[in-house]
Protein backbone atom coordinates (compact mmCIF):
# COMPACT_ATOMS: atom_id res chain seq x y z
CA UNK A 1 0.00 0.00 0.00
CA UNK A 2 1.35 3.71 -0.77
CA UNK A 3 2.18 5.61 2.00
CA UNK A 4 -0.21 8.34 0.58
CA UNK A 5 -3.06 6.01 0.68
CA UNK A 6 -2.34 4.80 4.29
CA UNK A 7 -2.35 8.03 5.36
CA UNK A 8 -5.62 8.84 3.85
CA UNK A 9 -7.37 5.75 5.52
CA UNK A 10 -5.66 6.30 8.66
CA UNK A 11 -6.71 9.82 8.35
CA UNK A 12 -10.84 8.79 7.85
CA UNK A 13 -10.30 6.20 10.36
CA UNK A 14 -9.57 8.99 12.54
CA UNK A 15 -11.87 11.41 11.97
CA UNK A 16 -14.88 9.37 11.86
CA UNK A 17 -15.29 9.39 7.84
CA UNK A 18 -15.25 5.73 7.65
CA UNK A 19 -19.19 5.43 7.75
CA UNK A 20 -20.71 4.75 4.52
CA UNK A 21 -19.47 7.62 2.08
CA UNK A 22 -22.02 10.01 0.22
CA UNK A 23 -22.02 9.16 -3.94
CA UNK A 24 -21.38 11.78 -6.36
CA UNK A 25 -23.99 13.10 -8.38
CA UNK A 26 -24.31 11.47 -11.38
CA UNK A 27 -21.65 13.18 -14.32
CA UNK A 28 -20.48 15.86 -11.55
CA UNK A 29 -16.93 15.06 -10.93
CA UNK A 30 -16.13 14.88 -15.15
CA UNK A 31 -18.54 18.25 -15.70
CA UNK A 32 -16.31 20.91 -16.72
CA UNK A 33 -18.72 23.52 -15.31
CA UNK A 34 -18.28 21.92 -11.29
CA UNK A 35 -14.16 21.80 -12.03
CA UNK A 36 -14.33 25.44 -12.90
CA UNK A 37 -17.16 25.89 -9.91
CA UNK A 38 -14.64 24.31 -8.10
CA UNK A 39 -11.42 25.87 -8.81
CA UNK A 40 -12.72 28.95 -7.49
CA UNK A 41 -13.47 27.77 -4.47
CA UNK A 42 -10.60 26.13 -3.71
CA UNK A 43 -8.31 29.27 -4.96
CA UNK A 44 -10.22 31.17 -2.31
CA UNK A 45 -10.00 28.67 0.34
CA UNK A 46 -7.63 25.54 0.12
CA UNK A 47 -4.57 27.24 -1.81
CA UNK A 48 -3.13 28.71 1.36
CA UNK A 49 -2.27 25.12 2.27
CA UNK A 50 -2.80 22.68 -0.66
CA UNK A 51 -0.71 24.94 -3.24
CA UNK A 52 -2.02 26.31 -6.10
CA UNK A 53 -1.64 22.98 -8.05
CA UNK A 54 -2.83 21.40 -5.17
CA UNK A 55 0.38 19.61 -4.55
CA UNK A 56 0.56 20.62 -0.56
CA UNK A 57 2.81 23.01 -0.92
CA UNK A 58 1.04 25.74 0.09
CA UNK A 59 2.26 29.19 1.93
CA UNK A 60 1.16 27.95 5.26
CA UNK A 61 2.37 24.36 4.73
CA UNK A 62 5.73 24.78 7.02
CA UNK A 63 5.27 23.51 10.29
CA UNK A 64 2.12 21.17 9.74
CA UNK A 65 2.07 18.23 10.99
CA UNK A 66 0.70 16.29 9.17
CA UNK A 67 1.68 18.03 6.13
CA UNK A 68 -1.35 19.21 3.89
CA UNK A 69 -2.23 16.11 1.25
CA UNK A 70 -1.00 16.11 -2.24
CA UNK A 71 -4.13 16.30 -3.82
CA UNK A 72 -3.28 15.45 -7.13
CA UNK A 73 -2.51 11.74 -5.90
CA UNK A 74 -4.48 8.80 -5.30
CA UNK A 75 -6.69 8.60 -3.42
CA UNK A 76 -7.78 12.23 -3.16
CA UNK A 77 -7.24 12.71 -7.11
CA UNK A 78 -9.27 9.46 -7.68
CA UNK A 79 -12.30 9.24 -8.34
CA UNK A 80 -13.58 5.83 -6.86
CA UNK A 81 -12.70 7.76 -3.29
CA UNK A 82 -14.63 10.82 -4.27
CA UNK A 83 -17.52 10.06 -1.18
CA UNK A 84 -14.55 10.14 1.22
CA UNK A 85 -13.00 13.58 -0.12
CA UNK A 86 -16.59 15.10 0.44
CA UNK A 87 -16.85 13.82 4.11
CA UNK A 88 -13.04 14.83 4.72
CA UNK A 89 -14.00 18.37 3.53
CA UNK A 90 -17.69 18.49 5.25
CA UNK A 91 -15.94 17.14 8.63
CA UNK A 92 -12.35 17.66 8.50
CA UNK A 93 -9.75 15.35 9.33
CA UNK A 94 -9.04 15.38 13.19
CA UNK A 95 -5.47 15.31 13.92
CA UNK A 96 -4.59 17.53 11.40
CA UNK A 97 -4.90 20.92 10.59
CA UNK A 98 -7.81 20.39 8.12
CA UNK A 99 -10.88 22.12 9.18
CA UNK A 100 -14.65 21.41 8.84
CA UNK A 101 -16.33 23.36 5.70
CA UNK A 102 -19.61 23.42 7.34
CA UNK A 103 -20.19 27.09 5.66
CA UNK A 104 -20.18 24.98 2.09
CA UNK A 105 -23.18 23.38 0.56
CA UNK A 106 -23.02 20.16 -0.89
CA UNK A 107 -22.82 21.25 -4.14
CA UNK A 108 -20.17 23.54 -3.19
CA UNK A 109 -17.95 20.55 -1.82
CA UNK A 110 -19.21 18.56 -4.60
CA UNK A 111 -17.43 20.85 -7.27
CA UNK A 112 -14.37 20.84 -4.96
CA UNK A 113 -13.98 17.50 -5.19
CA UNK A 114 -14.90 17.59 -9.08
CA UNK A 115 -11.89 20.20 -9.28
CA UNK A 116 -9.63 17.96 -6.60
CA UNK A 117 -9.94 14.81 -9.09
CA UNK A 118 -9.22 16.80 -12.44
CA UNK A 119 -5.84 17.33 -10.67
CA UNK A 120 -4.47 13.58 -11.33
CA UNK A 121 -0.84 14.45 -11.22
Amino acid sequence: MRLGTALFTISLVISGCEGKAPVAPPGLLLSRQAQQAGAAIFAANCTICHGENGDGRGQRREGMVPPPANLKQPPWSDPGSAGRAFLAIRNGVRGTAMPAWRTFSDQEIWNVVAYIVGLKG
